[in-house]
């Protein structure tokens, strides 16, 4: 396999600037560290760095990246509402199911995404990836089809998971 220079500094870089965010307020010992971390990390795992293809900028992965973030992070306040909403009403009514959707998600990194982000939603549970079906616990549901589970919970989450997950 070819290394691509250009590609191993762009994933080199994004790893490092993780890195630096996380590690504030920096002093020159711990710069130090990250950089040979990360170069170590690069050696070992170079084949991350193909992760870049040539059509794709970092930029616009890193904005796509933290664009889904923050949808996810809404997400979950949204779930947690309708949780709350459940659990404190005086008649508690459930009506839980477990679920199969398909997701038209290619790479097990995407897939691997979508029921993360599925389970990290309270009142959601991602039971089992099979192929191309995930198998979702939840907790309140009135879903009657797979169709109409895939608009409500599959669809929002993939749309933004396929800007960035190749």
């Amino acid at each position: 396999m070819k290394l691509n220079f250009s590609n191993y500094l762009k994933s080199f870089f994004l790893l490092f600037l993780i890195y630096i965010a996380l590690t504030f307020p920096l002093d020159l010992q711990e710069i130090l560290t990250g950089i040979l971390i990360f170069f170590l990390i690069m050696i070992l795992f170079y084949n991350f760095s193909s992760f870049f293809s040539s059509t794709t900028s970092i930029f616009k992965f890193i904005f796509y990246l933290l664009s889904y973030l923050f949808f996810l992070l809404l997400e979950i306040i949204k779930a947690n509402l309708n949780v709350a909403k459940i659990v404190l009403s005086p008649k508690i009514n459930i009506n839980s199911a477990i679920l199969k959707c398909k997701t038209n998600l290619k790479s097990d990194f995407g897939k691997s995404i979508l029921a993360n982000s599925i389970t990290l939603t309270p009142g959601t549970l991602s039971v089992d990836v099979k192929g191309d079906d995930l198998f979702i616990h939840c907790m309140d549901t009135k879903i009657k089809s797979e169709d109409e589970a895939y608009q409500q919970i599959i669809k929002p989450f993939e749309q933004r998971i396929k800007r960035f997950a190749l």
